[in-house]
């Protein structure tokens, strides 16, 4: 996996929101300025990433941040996923986990899926450093606290700013 500090690597990938599919380039929010909030798990479904991604939609009204979640799921998986679970988030797809590889969070097995990312999230500045990284081995288990909390410490020293983190109920 990068580690903090690293140089993120560039992506364009398919996304869905609302319905409504497009490209999603890091590139472009980086270059106006804006953070980047990568929320990166295996498929669709997953009781226990849900949760975080729901609770991410907290700080979609911001104008310096995106915040996506990944997955090698399919764009129609996503929608089905997004509308069921009232994710409100960009859902990106990364079918040939290409770029989770370039992350380093590709993972071998996940109950008889092979080669899909892990659960992980980063933070990645306008100047294109990764300022926090944080992964699970294992996306079924529920961690003691948020990967959100971590992000939104980074986030505050990112974005110079009092930056606070969604409550993430596990239950």
């Amino acid at each position: 996996m990068i580690e903090d500090g690293a140089m993120a690597p560039d992506f364009s990938l398919p996304g869905i929101v609302d319905g409504d599919p497009e490209y999603y380039n890091l590139m472009d929010p980086l270059r106006d300025g804006s953070a980047a909030l990568l929320l990166w798990y295996p498929v669709d479904f997953v009781p226990t990433i849900t949760p975080d991604l729901v609770a991410a939609g907290e700080w979609l009204d911001r104008d310096d941040l995106v915040v996506w979640g990944i997955s090698s799921d399919s764009l129609f998986a996503h929608e089905e996923y997004a509308q069921t679970r009232n994710i409100e988030i960009p859902l990106l797809s990364d079918l040939h986990v290409s770029i989770a590889d370039a992350y380093g969070i590709v993972s071998e097995d996940f109950r008889g899926h092979a080669g899909v990312p892990e659960r992980a999230v980063f933070v990645v500045d306008p100047d294109w450093t990764v300022r926090y990284a944080w992964s699970s081995d294992d996306p079924l288990s529920e961690p003691a606290q948020s990967p959100l909390v971590g992000a939104a410490e980074t986030l505050s020293t990112v974005l110079e700013e009092p930056f606070e983190a969604p409550t993430v109920s596990y239950q």
